[in-house]
């Protein structure tokens, strides 16, 4: 059952005078867990988060206390952001990056549109339709200025009417463009190079991959979308999604650190004396997570992740399609969208039978991510649930 904030008003809990017995704490804790919903049951069927590897957990719980937000009390962990972004970036095209492991997609963006409002001092930002909802989240919080540009028949943006957004800006007043790498409701892929085509030149061009960062390079994808396309100036990349690490690992890549001074506060009182991140205390244990899976799985194993989860999406695709409810697009990447009059609906009525898809609006439609915690046999499963579903 979902909770409303508006149900939290007037809830008062006082912390308790004495403290709880181990035992009775962790009946309670307990307690508090079954009412999660938890990856390895199966029933999650539309999150872009998984089940954590177990050498990613294993790595956090051993880095719990670490804290790159004071670096040089944690030389290992600040060894290890710099060895995962080294890799990440040479993942996405680029042999030198510079680049944090911050807490997810959401602050990778707001950093990089602030970034890039630093360096141009322009105030407006040209991005898809398609754009996560934090690229709104960030123009709202940096006074930044809409253009939300259309999309074409095939879901991506589409570049003639970025023509034309562009013309409403006088020069010098482009902050950013945006283009997304697997965006969160199709999973469709922008034309990144012909997006930089048609920017004017000095334009940052943000590339939001934080999910399809972790499958693109693990399928015989063509286009281009990292920074093997010259005007691409930074990416959003999420290993806590794909990259099976554990939650908050979110990264940002750039190609060099010079952009970053130009957000550097001064950090006396810590063992460096500038900060260059948003936040200033940092989850780390995150950095060791990220690192020990990167290294225990390396492309090989990426590779047969990414060919079980593809190969799921296309079994789910032929069952739904076979129940009445076709694909909006073909599957580029593992993200499925079922078309139906009636998603809302359908969405709620699976929740009440235990499974937890989501929906997407425009075009109407159930959207499935077949994440590494789904199995056949989970499918096999919901797919017999929803046929009886839908015959009632």
């Amino acid at each position: 059952m979902l909770l409303h904030p508006s149900a939290m008003v007037g809830l008062v809990v006082e912390m308790r005078e004495k403290g709880m017995g181990l035992p009775e704490l962790v009946e309670e804790l307990l307690k508090y867990h079954r009412m999660d919903e938890h990856f390895s049951k199966g029933r999650i069927l539309g999150s872009m988060c998984t089940e954590p590897h177990p050498v990613a957990r294993a790595a956090h719980m051993l880095f719990i206390e670490a804290n790159l937000g004071n670096p040089r009390l944690y030389r290992g962990t600040a060894s290890m952001e710099k060895e995962v972004i080294g890799d990440l970036g040479r993942l996405m095209g680029l042999d030198e990056p510079a680049g944090y492991i911050l807490s997810g997609g959401t602050e990778a963006n707001i950093t990089a549109l602030y970034l890039a409002k630093k360096k141009t001092g322009g105030r407006y930002v040209v991005y898809p339709k398609s754009a996560h909802f934090s690229i709104q989240k960030a123009i709202k919080l940096l006074d930044l200025k809409p253009l939300p540009v259309e999309l074409t028949e095939e879901y991506v943006m589409d570049v003639d009417h970025l023509r034309k957004r562009l013309e409403e800006v006088s020069p010098g007043r482009l902050a950013a463009a945006v283009a997304v790498a697997g965006s969160t409701e199709l999973g469709t892929v922008d034309p990144v190079d012909e997006i930089s085509s048609a920017l004017p030149p000095g334009v940052p061009l943000h590339v939001d991959a934080a999910f399809g960062g972790f499958v693109l390079p693990f399928l015989p994808f063509r286009g281009k979308y990292n920074f093997e396309v010259d005007g691409v100036t930074s990416m959003t990349v999420d290993p806590h999604k794909m990259g099976l690490s554990t939650i908050p690992s979110g990264a940002l890549l750039l190609r060099g650190f010079e952009d970053f001074k130009r957000i550097a506060v001064s950090s006396p009182y810590l063992t460096e004396p500038f900060a260059y991140t948003l936040a200033g205390t940092r989850a780390s244990a995150a950095v060791a997570a990220t690192w020990a899976v990167m290294n225990h799985l390396g492309r090989e194993g990426y590779g047969r992740v990414v060919e079980e989860c593809m190969e799921n999406t296309r079994f789910l695709d032929r069952g739904m399609t076979e129940l009445g409810f076709p694909h909006i697009i073909e599957p580029v990447i593992n993200v499925l969208a079922s078309g139906t009059a009636d998603p809302e609906g359908l969405q709620r009525r699976l929740e009440d039978a235990g499974w937890y898809v989501s929906k997407v609006c425009k075009p109407p439609a159930l959207r499935f991510v077949l994440m590494p915690h789904v199995k056949r046999r989970h499918l096999e499963e919901f797919l017999k649930d929803f046929e009886a579903l839908i015959q009632t």
